[in-house]
């Protein structure tokens, strides 16, 4: 289980809260947690290699990602306005390899937390 740290903030916004939580779902692999916000018209673009998967594709899709292989995931911030969100940090793998990342959020609505689309940035760090 990968081991979340995240600005102590995130309590003070329930989308905050979700966002932090929803990485750590991803990352643990936790389907149930994800499904509750991944519906059949969620995208999930990866610019790096230009893939883009949707719906119940999402986590069997972001198998290869870095995050599914976190040992550690450290948030530096998550920032959130209306239906956009975006959350930026560093995930170190179970091998050592660290990466940094950013995921855009867009949401479905201003309440709730179904989301309608995320494009993640992922950049090797040297350790």
């Amino acid at each position: 289980m990968a081991e979340n740290i995240a600005p102590k903030d995130c309590g003070n916004s329930p989308k905050k809260l979700f966002l932090k939580d929803f990485i750590a779902a991803i990352a643990n692999d936790d389907r149930e947690f994800a499904s509750r916000s991944i519906y059949d018209k969620t995208t999930w673009r990866l610019v790096e290699g230009q893939e883009e998967f949707g719906g119940s594709e999402i986590m069997e899709g972001l198998r290869e990602h870095p995050i599914r292989n976190a040992a550690r995931i450290e948030i530096e911030s998550i920032i959130t306005h209306g239906t956009d969100a975006a959350v930026h940090g560093l995930i170190t793998t179970t091998s050592g390899a660290k990466f940094a990342f950013c995921d855009v959020y867009k949401f479905k609505g201003h309440k709730g937390f179904e989301i309608r689309t995320v494009k993640s940035f992922l950049h090797p760090v040297k350790a």
